[in-house]
């Protein structure tokens, strides 16, 4: 094999393996090359959510599973294992345990977006939120159950309604009109919080943060920013939140 210098290549500061719920992958490609500084690279998998089933979400961890391995064989510097339904489909302590058993095996880094969600709101403070989607409003007692695991209190929910395979074509004003919509029916809430990195979020955050003095978490932002700290790139960014530009 020829030898080169690692700053020859396009992730020469970090590699970031993510395995993608949606079989179409689009916003978070897109969105993650905004968000992370130069040096740092995706390596991503796409799995095989298109209507969110159980079937597909079984499959889903399956494949997510064969693909930390592949990754780990590409040499990755972390695995982001996406999707908080894949992550929690065989409970709460078993992804847990599957961050640790899979570093163990592997040698490499493994998070999760439910592990990273669960981090930021510790590390914000987070106590009472509420929560955009952009999924259909039958989804939103289901997304309201995962804050139960950040230790915080939802006092209001919005839906944009879209199909999961449509969540590309949302406008990239929705998280904003959405997030405004709900800190004006609660305006005690100390953060906001955007499930799902797979529409778009990002230019939302320091307009909703500096209008009301609040946090705003995105899956997204939450997900680049712990594989960034994790992989020991502590750059303050700015212009996407207090997350990534304070911790």
């Amino acid at each position: 094999m020829v030898m080169f210098e690692k700053s020859r290549m396009y992730g020469h500061r970090a590699r970031i393996g993510y395995t993608s719920p949606p079989l179409t992958t689009e916003v978070f490609p897109y969105e993650f090359y905004k968000l992370v500084p130069e040096g740092v690279s995706l390596v991503v998998t796409s799995l095989a959510i298109v209507v969110r089933s159980k079937d597909e979400i079984d499959n889903s961890y399956d494949i997510s599973m064969r693909a930390a391995r592949e990754m780990a064989a590409a040499g990755c510097d972390l695995i982001m294992l996406g999707g908080v339904p894949i992550n929690l489909s065989k409970g709460y302590e078993n992804s847990q345990t599957m961050i640790a058993d899979l570093e163990r095996e592997l040698g490499v880094m493994v998070s999760t977006s439910a592990s990273a969600q669960e981090k930021a709101a510790a590390k914000l403070g987070a106590k009472k939120m509420v929560m955009c989607h952009p999924y259909e409003q039958k989804d939103t007692d289901r997304i309201a159950s995962y804050a139960k695991h950040f230790d915080c209190e939802v006092l209001g929910m919005k839906a944009w309604g879209s199909p999961f395979n449509q969540i590309g074509r949302i406008p990239r004003d929705a998280a904003l009109i959405m997030g405004r919509e709900l800190m004006r029916a609660h305006p005690d809430a100390d953060t906001i919080l955007m499930p799902s990195p797979h529409w778009p979020t990002m230019e939302s955050i320091d307009i909703l943060e500096k209008e009301f003095g609040v946090n705003v978490m995105t899956a997204h932002q939450v997900i680049v920013w712990d594989a960034l700290r994790r992989c020991g790139i502590t750059d303050s960014i700015k212009g996407y939140g207090r997350l990534l530009r304070d911790f």
